[in-house]
């Protein structure tokens, strides 16, 4: 490899080291005007439709009124998106968590299919 070659191919690294890391895409804050419970059926049905196993929907109703579903691999105990579900006046607020993946255009379509809506 020659010198100047060399020279550029550690400079294209050393100028990526340098980069600051990109953050991951925030999630836009959501809200609804169902109630958490009415919410938390939806979504759970709607990720009955698109055939997700029951065993891979982890659903947690609280005492305080909140919900939460988290998709989780039951063999690898791996968590992908989860959505907290917390009472908000007569409404729901909606926190989205993506575990470092996208949110893709099925859950996109199913949040919106559920009432949620950017806040």
């Amino acid at each position: 490899m020659s010198k100047f070659r060399l020279f550029s191919v550690l400079s294209v690294l050393l100028i990526s080291a340098l980069q600051p890391l990109r953050a991951a895409p925030a999630t836009p804050d959501l809200a609804s005007r169902h109630t958490p419970a009415q919410v938390a059926d939806c979504l759970q049905q709607g990720l009955s439709k698109l055939h997700i196993p029951p065993d891979f929907i982890e659903r947690v109703d609280a005492s305080d009124g909140s919900h939460s579903l988290r998709m989780r691999n039951p063999q690898s105990d791996a968590s992908g998106t989860a959505v907290e579900i917390l009472p908000n006046g007569d409404g729901s607020k909606l926190n989205v968590e993506l575990n470092g993946l996208p949110l893709s255009p099925a859950w996109k379509r199913l949040l919106r299919q559920c009432g949620a809506t950017p806040l």
